[in-house]
């Protein structure tokens, strides 16, 4: 992790949050939401919602198969939105650093392991809600950022793609003009490999701010977003292969 603790998240949750909020309320729920192919603006935030509802029942000790969700009417869910966004908030800002709840990976503390989950988990939605609004995206503080992808590559990757193969290995390296951190990921016949360093000889090197590689690395921002060093079609191969699904 990149040193970032519970109350930085927190605030992070709560400020992307109501911009989420705020930029549903520009777009419209019927919106169509172009960096999630089919979603309108009301799944998009009925996603989070349900997101958040589930994280803050595990926070509280909620077993994982013992969880129930009542999607709200449209009228209730914008509020019913901010509303769970306070109530995971206030649960992870109760609990003990040493409070035993279940994660989703290994975590030496899984008080730290919510809010930062959820906080990545919130900002990254909130970029979607902008898109679809089309007033443009406001950026992540770079240490934010930096962490995000440090989340992604070293949490997320081997987490959702671990039975993910590539015929040849494929390495793709990204780096972040302001954070001193790069990351290597590694797709081959036999599995995935994630390292917090720079390969030598990887096939694509991605360099960018914090916040655009952040996005880009999410599939959120165009490759015009960043700079691409290497075989180019690699990018194209990224947004096929690392695509994280829904879970909760």
């Amino acid at each position: 992790m990149t040193g970032l603790d519970v109350e930085r998240f927190l605030c992070e949750l709560r400020l992307n949050g109501e911009q989420l909020a705020r930029a549903a309320e520009y777009a419209g729920l019927d919106a169509p939401v172009p960096s999630c192919p089919g979603w309108t603006v009301a799944a998009a935030v009925g996603h989070t919602a349900k997101v958040h509802q589930w994280a803050t029942w595990l926070v509280r000790g909620g077993a994982p198969d013992r969880f129930s969700y009542r999607r709200p009417q449209p009228a209730e869910l914008l509020s019913a939105f901010r509303n769970g966004v306070a109530e995971l908030a206030a649960a992870l800002d109760r609990v003990s650093d040493g409070q035993p709840m279940h994660t989703l990976w290994p975590t030496r503390s899984p008080r730290l392991f919510w809010a930062r989950r959820q906080a990545h988990e919130t900002a990254i939605h909130r970029v979607d809600l902008q898109l679809a609004a089309g007033y443009g995206v406001s950026d992540c503080e770079p240490d934010f950022a930096a962490d995000g992808i440090d989340e992604l590559v070293m949490g997320m990757i081997p987490d959702r793609l671990a039975a993910t193969t590539a015929d040849r290995p494929v390495r793709v390296v990204l780096e972040p003009l302001d954070a001193n951190l790069s990351w290597t990921i590694r797709i081959a016949p036999d599995g995935v490999q994630v390292a917090r360093e720079v390969s030598e000889g990887a096939d694509l090197c991605v360099f960018g701010l914090s916040a655009e590689l952040y996005r880009w690395a999410w599939n959120r921002a165009g490759d015009d977003e960043v700079t691409l060093r290497g075989e180019l079609p690699v990018a194209d191969w990224w947004r096929e292969v690392v695509r994280i699904g829904a879970r909760g």
